[in-house]
């Protein structure tokens, strides 16, 4: 193979530092972001015991439905 031949994917040049990759078209990137100096507090509620009603609820059911059964 000879010097003067055009490869399919050149090394970059030297001078810009480590070659990186762009994203695909239409793929979101930080810079499509509005910046936000200050970020909104997230506020946490408690849920409540609503799921281990609805386990016990489930568990009576089963319980139920097995001695009609």
């Amino acid at each position: 193979m000879s010097q003067n031949q055009a490869t399919a994917y050149p090394p970059p040049p030297a001078s810009t530092g480590p070659y990186v990759v762009p994203p695909p078209a239409g793929y979101p990137t930080k810079a499509d972001q509005p910046y936000t100096q200050n970020p909104v507090p997230v506020e946490t509620k408690s849920r409540g015991d609503g799921f281990w009603k609805g386990c016990c609820a489930a568990l009576c059911c089963c319980c139920v439905l097995d001695a009609c059964f």
